[in-house]
């Protein structure tokens, strides 16, 4: 089921429709196969974009639990973080934008430090970021940017090692990497999700 040129209603996206779905058995499939018109459709809550982002370790999930428990309603820092964003991705031609470029983006204007060191590097054609401003960065921001890094040059199977290690990775900056990875792997519209469950089929019934 592939929905083109319009944003799919979750009426359309209801899993009672699908080739994988049987009456009182559910779901079959191991990955959804309309992950991402039902991200479109703003039924995917953030436990299961969560799930579909990384493979399975144990010390990473027990990570992902703690996020999901406190998933704020919003993947955006502030205000000030969802208008930075919006402002930079103007900036580059619509031609050369990918959900990699988004992910980049979404970790360089998370706050305004990161923001002002990273302002040169947002040219029409791309991200430049050899012109970030690297002197006097603080270990926090500079383990942002290294992610924004990595998801721009196209890796979204990142290094375990790290990002279970709490003091590599710090459970704020955790939470954006997280969000960072989502995007790259799902596209910008999953910025959209404010709720931690998924929206039941029962939900989006007559």
């Amino acid at each position: 089921m592939h929905i083109r040129n319009r944003r799919p209603t979750p009426e359309e996206v209801n899993c009672r429709y699908c080739t994988e779905y049987f009456p009182n058995v559910g779901c079959e499939a191991l990955e959804c196969i309309i992950l991402p018109e039902r991200i479109a459709a703003g039924v995917v809550g953030y436990e299961e974009i969560v799930a579909n982002s990384f493979y399975y370790n144990p010390e990473l999930i027990r990570r992902l639990q703690k996020l999901i428990k406190n998933f704020p309603g919003t993947m955006w820092a502030d205000e000030l973080h969802e208008q930075r964003f919006n402002y930079c991705i103007s900036q580059c031609e619509e031609t050369f934008v990918s959900p990699a470029y988004y992910a980049a983006v979404y970790l360089l204007t998370s706050n305004d430090d990161l923001y002002k060191r990273s302002s040169r590097c947002f040219l029409k054609s791309r991200l430049y970021l050899r012109d970030f401003r690297i002197q006097g960065i603080s270990p926090y921001n500079y383990t942002l940017f290294a992610y924004a890094r990595l998801l721009y040059s196209g890796k979204t199977n990142l290094p375990m090692t790290e990002l279970v290690d709490g003091w590599t990775v710090p459970p704020e900056a955790f939470r954006f990497i997280v969000n960072a990875v989502i995007i790259a792997k799902h596209g910008v519209e999953t910025l959209n999700i404010t709720k931690t469950t998924t929206i039941k089929d029962t939900e989006t019934e007559e």
